[in-house]
């Protein structure tokens, strides 16, 4: 989603743009305008299934992903042919981890923005204390000597920049914080059915670190004698789906939506019924792009205390925060919610105002800048 939204400003400021991504085969498509190279990689399997893979396959497989030469001599010449003045390089899991020395070779100007911890654990997850194992250690290290010191390096939040700081990365590089950008088209309230119901929403990988087991309980604990319809609505897949299921398969007020299409689907099943985003997560993030997404729409968000979370959100205004990990805590505060949906109404305003400073042509000004 940010790929794409800053694809779009950057189509609409009249830059030339190309993308390199990952594909089941090779191949060169056109989307919007937009040339797009689909590689695939020449691995043991595609990160695009990497979800459904046993762990003892992706030790090798990661080995090979990082020095994955097939791909970068692939990358090399689709620079070569394009010979673009600035290279935007976002995740590179399932390419490989050579590109920045291909265009150092090359000598491109770049701009390296790091979404997630996967240059220090191969899960791309840290825990709250960021910490390593041993194994993680010598990935870790492997990965700062292949990436180096890109010119520029661009964290989604302060957290993140500090943890990449904490394990010495990019020593020599121009370093910036700058938050994610979201296409200001998405800043309106959504089309809201304003019944007695409440409806809460989970949006995103239904997985147990993400914290999905606490809010079903916290949930149904706190729904207990309360007279009023709620429900909590689950939209997203992922490997505790059939666990999260079988946990809810007596309530009928837990939803599963299972994985959304797109933004559209989004726009027109989900987002105008709910009335509170809650993301339980247990692990840091480094940023919380469906924060900004709900926020966008008008909708209130309860989030757990890591990572970049507290940074996105301005407590009683756009949400409230919670520590993580503590179920009786995440349930007083649901329970508390519940008992004035006047106030999440009267959010719904602020919320979007306080969207809107993530804006996509903010962020392309910002980013022009720093190169």
């Amino acid at each position: 989603m940010v790929v794409e939204n800053i694809v779009a400003g950057l189509k609409k400021k009249g830059e030339d743009v190309f993308v390199i991504t990952l594909g089941y085969k090779d191949k060169i498509e056109e989307i919007d305008g937009v040339k797009i190279y689909r590689l695939k990689p020449f691995n043991l399997f595609n990160f695009l299934d990497i979800n459904s893979k046993p762990v003892w396959l992706r030790l090798p497989w990661h080995i090979i992903d990082m020095f994955n030469d097939v791909v970068a001599w692939k990358v090399y010449r689709i620079m070569e042919q394009e010979k673009p003045d600035l290279v935007l390089m976002h995740n590179l899991k399932g390419l490989s981890y050579y590109i920045p020395r291909v265009l150092q070779k090359l000598k491109i100007k770049n701009i390296y923005t790091v979404h997630d911890a996967q240059l220090l654990h191969p899960s791309g997850l840290i825990n709250a204390k960021s910490e390593l194992g041993f194994v993680a250690k010598i990935y870790c290290w492997t990965c700062r000597q292949l990436f180096g010191s890109p010119g520029m390096v661009v964290f989604p939040s302060k957290y993140f920049r500090e943890v990449y700081e904490k394990f010495r990365f990019f020593k020599a590089s121009k370093k910036e914080s700058l938050a994610n950008p979201l296409s200001c088209q998405n800043s309106a309230l959504a089309g809201y059915d304003n019944s007695e119901a409440v409806n809460l929403l989970f949006l995103g990988q239904i997985e147990e670190y993400k914290g999905v087991f606490d809010l079903i309980e916290a949930f149904q604990r706190a729904i207990v004698g309360l007279n009023m319809p709620v429900f909590l609505h689950f939209a997203g897949d992922g490997r505790a789906l059939a666990k999260a299921k079988e946990v809810a398969k007596n309530n009928r007020k837990i939803i599963f939506w299972g994985r959304m299409k797109n933004s559209e689907e989004l726009d027109q099943e989900i987002w105008p019924r709910v009335d509170l985003l809650i993301n339980p997560s247990k692990v840091p993030e480094s940023f919380g792009m469906v924060l900004i997404e709900a926020n966008s729409k008008g909708i209130p968000v309860l989030a757990t205390r890591v990572g970049a979370l507290p940074e996105l959100i301005e407590e009683g205004k756009n949400g409230w925060l919670i520590e993580p990990g503590n179920v009786e805590t995440l349930r007083n505060k649901i329970e508390s919610i519940l008992k004035d949906k006047g106030k999440l109404i009267s959010m719904r305003n602020d919320c979007i105002e306080s969207a809107k400073k993530y804006n996509v042509e903010g962020y392309i000004e910002k980013l022009m800048n720093l190169n």
